[in-house]
């Protein structure tokens, strides 16, 4: 369980093309940022909230764990159907795990071929009213409305298009009900929210219980975009279980990654270091302001949320590299004329997964002959990793500077490394561009701007001043 760094031939020419004063400069950057990363293995619990890192240390909070695992034994037994309903950091991370970890036709196989996990839905995430309408009609003719549980993700407990989609199943859950219990709805609802009186769900909680009797926690110092592994992302892990596992083993899988990652991180000295130096070297001395991010497998929702992590953290000040995610070979015939045509703004980090799993072979003596022959008889993942050195040669040999991140295996304990991986990458790579200093250039870790985000709040602003003039 690993994540290694290769730099393409690209890549190390940006490198080399700096000079020695800025590698120099570079080195000492980092040494110090490792010395401050390094003090944080002795603080407590409660000095990494105040500082909003409170989720490097997600893996140890057993509290919360346990109590994901009772929820979620639990409610499998109970219900057909889990709907997250959430959108950004709330839902990016379970969206992630299904994709990656799932079946790829989950909700078409039964029950019992899902291992006894539920069928899963998203919404909550706009207030396009399609998607959530025709989930409710589906429900309700299927007969599983009934049979569903809603979990309902917002740290504040206010997330606009999250609580109106909530209120409108309300609605609908207590209609199909039919009861003359109007809090009859409560029993297929779980809360994942902040646990104070800040949060309107928290506060409804209070009320009348939720499902449970209980709130998972969105932990304090713990941000959206980093909650992946809080109950905000554990839980839905735990609900999926599938064929050959139980709730129970695919979280400790998770943890396990986890643990591994944070224990490399704080070792200082590793990959994840030379990426952030090397996205900085690309932004700010190879004239650069795009990345291409591209997960050379069929996962997208992997690269919609690592487009959040870095943009939200990393875009302060003016400064941050502009994000596009694609999977390959699918994004070559979408984005890559532009990126070997076009504009030489551009670096690309490559995602490759060792092994993609259980494997497929093109069969031989297909009649198809001309250039199509040399695939066959071959393995589709011997395919692709030719598609991808293919693709990161044309790159290199186009003048567009590329590096890859090559991981083991596509399964539960890697994955969880990888985005704990990236996750430190970007704390790395803020505190490379000063985001945990002041505007007088003094360390204020309590306002690192990696973990904050005001731009979000002008358009919610405005949204609700607008809606209440219509």
């Amino acid at each position: 369980m690993s994540v290694r760094l290769e730099l393409g031939a690209g890549a190390t020419i940006l490198n080399a093309n700096v000079g020695d004063a800025v590698n120099r400069q570079l080195d000492a950057q980092l040494a110090g940022i490792r010395d401050l990363f390094a003090a944080e293995t002795r603080a407590p619990y409660r000095k990494l909230v105040g500082y909003l890192r409170a989720w490097t240390r997600s893996h140890e909070q057993k509290k919360d764990i346990n109590q994901v695992l009772k929820l979620a034994k639990k409610a499998r037994g109970e219900f057909d159907v889990l709907v997250t309903i959430g959108i950004g950091g709330s839902d990016l991370s379970a969206r992630v795990y299904h994709d990656v970890l799932n079946h790829s036709f989950h909700n078409e196989l039964t029950k019992e071929a899902r291992g006894g996990a539920p069928e899963v839905y998203f919404t909550g995430d706009t207030f396009d009213p399609r998607r959530l309408r025709d989930l409710l009609d589906m429900l309700e003719q299927r007969r599983l409305l009934g049979k569903t549980l809603f979990n309902v993700i917002s740290k504040s407990g206010r997330t606009g298009e999250t609580i109106a989609s909530m209120m409108i199943i309300r609605d609908r859950i207590q209609t199909s009900l039919k009861s003359s219990n109007a809090e009859a709805w409560r029993k297929q609802v779980v809360a994942t929210s902040g646990l104070n009186d800040q949060s309107a769900l928290f506060t409804m909680h209070q009320k009348g219980k939720f499902y449970g009797n209980t709130v998972l926690s969105v932990p304090d110092g713990v941000g959206g975009r980093y909650s992946a592994f809080s109950p905000v992302g554990l839980f839905f892990v735990a609900m999926t279980a599938g064929v050959g596992e139980t709730p129970e083993s695919r979280i400790a899988d998770a943890i396990s990654g986890i643990e591994s990652a944070h224990e490399t991180f704080f070792d200082g000295d590793n990959d994840l270091y030379a990426l952030a130096r090397w996205l900085h070297l690309a932004e700010n001395w190879g004239g650069k302001n795009t990345l291409l991010f591209y997960n050379y497998a069929d996962n997208k929702p992997l690269g919609d949320w690592v487009v959040q992590l870095y943009e939200e953290s990393i875009q302060e000040r003016g400064q941050g590299l502009n994000l596009i995610s694609a999977c390959g070979p699918t994004g070559n015939h979408s984005i890559l004329n532009g990126v070997v045509g076009g504009a030489r703004d551009k670096v690309a980090l490559f995602l490759k997964w060792d092994d993609l799993g259980d494997d497929l072979v093109i069969p031989t003596k297909t009649g198809i002959g001309g250039e199509l022959s040399v695939f066959e008889g071959k393995r589709m993942g011997q395919i692709q990793t030719a598609s991808y050195q293919g693709t990161a040669e044309d790159l290199s040999a186009n003048g567009v500077p590329n590096a890859t991140l090559f991981i083991d295996k596509r399964d539960t304990k890697n994955l969880c490394y990888l985005m704990r991986f990236l996750m430190d990458t970007v704390a790395v790579k803020g505190r490379l561009q000063g985001l945990h200093l002041n505007d007088a250039g003094e360390i204020d870790f309590e306002n690192e701007l990696t973990y904050l985000q005001f731009g979000v709040e002008g358009y919610k602003e405005r949204t609700r001043r607008i809606a209440g003039t219509m």
